[in-house]
């Protein structure tokens, strides 16, 4: 049986490779971590959203774009002064070795490699979150 899920699994296990992150999570470690208890600098990688891509076969065969969230959480406690600089640098040089590492790397259980299809940021208090999609194809 086939894990659709399986490209988070690997991307999580890739992201392993990127020095200085203290902790990668998944829906399947991070279900009772809330934004204050959560390791910094972290990884958060999760599933966005499906939409066909292709077919064939009168439609019996379908290929399948699917999206994947790469969330770097970086928190700082001078953060919580009025200048944030020093954790979205922290955050900034993080997401762009991902997005390196990512880029144009194709997962075991990708029909091709993946492709980087936005990036987002998000702030809080003492933290910056920025998010790196991906995009993986799959027959179906």
């Amino acid at each position: 049986m086939a894990n659709f899920f399986a490209v988070r699994s690997e991307i999580a296990q890739k992201l392993a490779e990127v020095v200085g992150l203290k902790k990668i999570y998944t829906p399947n470690n991070s279900v009772k971590v809330t934004e204050m208890s959560q390791i910094t600098p972290a990884a958060h990688v999760n599933f966005v959203r499906i939409s066909p891509s292709d077919s064939a076969g009168n439609c019996k065969v379908n290929m399948l774009a699917k999206q994947w969230s790469v969330t770097v959480a970086c928190r700082n406690a001078q953060s919580q002064q009025d200048d944030i600089s020093a954790v979205a640098d922290e955050a900034g040089s993080f997401l762009q070795e991902i997005i390196e590492l990512l880029s144009g790397w194709q997962p075991p259980s990708s029909s091709r490699p993946l492709s980087l299809v936005a990036v987002r940021d998000g702030y809080g208090p003492a933290f910056v979150y920025l998010t790196a999609i991906f995009e993986s194809k799959e027959f179906i």
